[in-house]
């Protein structure tokens, strides 16, 4: 395991029980059994490593779902993601840098939406599909922070079923609308 992994593996376990702005770096290459300075050698700062690990362990795996056959793959990746790393999660949610997920959350989406634009309607005006993108990537990020509010009080199949009823169809329309 390289050293990135090796930090990254030892925030989540301490995050299980410990909000992330509750750790320092100390605790955590403490915890992972490295110098200090190997942490700074990789990582700006704890922000920088959930960051890192986001993008590592499911951006890296939305990249393939953004076709319109694909969106609703990518939303159940999304999904089964915060339902597996729940305290991960509600950790980075719950912290005062809580915007960090919204934004995480938020380019997800965002890169969904505008890749199932450019699948549906290939010449679509750069600036449909950004209007398109920031309006459904910020509807799906709020709805998967209200999601976290409540401490996925909701199932994962049903918050899945709810977002495909309001969701599958209305990119075509909006399309359609802008013919």
């Amino acid at each position: 395991m390289d050293t990135k992994q090796n930090l990254a593996q030892n925030l989540k376990l301490l995050m299980a029980t410990t909000p992330v702005d509750h750790i320092t770096v100390n605790q955590l290459t403490q915890q992972a059994n490295v110098a200090r300075n190997t942490f700074y050698y990789h990582f700006a700062d704890i922000n920088e490593l959930v960051a890192w690990i986001y993008n590592r362990e499911i951006v890296s795996q939305l990249a393939s779902c953004q076709k319109e056959q694909d969106w609703a793959k990518g939303l159940d990746l999304l999904l089964r993601y915060i339902e597996t790393n729940r305290h991960f999660c509600l950790n980075t949610f719950h912290s005062p840098n809580h915007d960090l997920l919204g934004r995480f959350l938020y380019r997800v989406a965002f890169n969904m939406v505008t890749g199932v634009v450019d699948d549906l309607q290939p010449d679509c005006p750069p600036t449909l599909r950004d209007e398109m993108a920031n309006f459904y990537g910020w509807v799906l990020a709020t709805q998967i922070i209200q999601w976290l509010v409540t401490n996925l009080q909701e199932s994962k199949v049903e918050f899945y079923q709810r977002m495909h009823r309001m969701l599958n169809g209305t990119l075509q329309q909006v399309l359609d609308n802008n013919r």
